[in-house]
């Protein structure tokens, strides 16, 4: 990278993690409370649809995609619930040379249908519903394939606390949003220019106040 193509690369890497940085300030007309231990679910096998335009390649460009998956999530505290998840997600991608590097934003929907909905007497559970996330991506290409990377933002999650009955309360359950920043790194292998598979591991910190 040499002259005004570093400059442009520099400038954009800037612009997208501002953004993602952005992105971790709390919003004061969001509600607060409990922040629940839902997860964003890993993409697999998601279909890609990218616009590529002149002399860009299967990492650079505007891509949306769809995903569906299976959600699992236990908690010693706040019991287990599982379900079908279905999301879309989509955002930019740059190119320059090995490094590739961009903004994404998605948003997942989970319908639980197994556990968290009836806490036992004096029990708590915990599900999610709604999700959406929006984030900055940076990585480098191993081969011309396979992108190792890593991305950073904030995640928006809608949940319901459940409380069973106690001996001085009858059950009861409360909505709430909770914005949360979190961190993951994973491994990208591009079968096709329209078809890609991805593991990742991740963490998700406390609601922001």
């Amino acid at each position: 990278m040499t002259g005004p193509v570093a400059s442009r690369s520099v400038r954009r890497l800037a612009a997208c993690l501002a953004l993602g940085l952005g992105a971790l300030a709390p919003d004061p007309g969001a509600a607060q409370g409990f922040a629940g231990f839902g997860f964003l679910p890993v993409f697999a096998w998601p279909q890609g649809l990218r616009e590529e335009g002149p002399g860009e390649g299967r990492w650079s460009g505007s891509y949306g995609r769809l995903s569906t998956g299976f959600e699992a999530v236990s908690s010693r505290r706040f019991g287990s619930y599982a379900g079908p998840t279905i999301g879309f997600e989509g955002g930019r991608l740059w190119q320059d040379g090995r490094l590739v590097y961009g903004i994404a934003g998605g948003f997942d929907y989970l319908a639980t249908t197994s556990g968290g909905l009836t806490p036992g007497f004096g029990g708590l559970a915990y599900t999610r519903d709604f999700a959406g996330a929006v984030q900055v991506k940076v990585g480098t290409l191993l081969t011309p394939d396979v992108l190792l990377y890593a991305r950073a933002g904030a995640t928006a999650v809608h949940g319901s606390l459940r409380v069973g009955a106690t001996p001085v309360s009858a059950p009861f359950s409360r909505d709430d949003i909770a914005v949360r920043p979190d961190a993951h790194v994973g491994v990208e292998w591009a079968i096709t220019d329209r078809l890609s598979v991805a593991v990742e591991a991740g963490v998700v910190g406390p609601g922001l106040r």
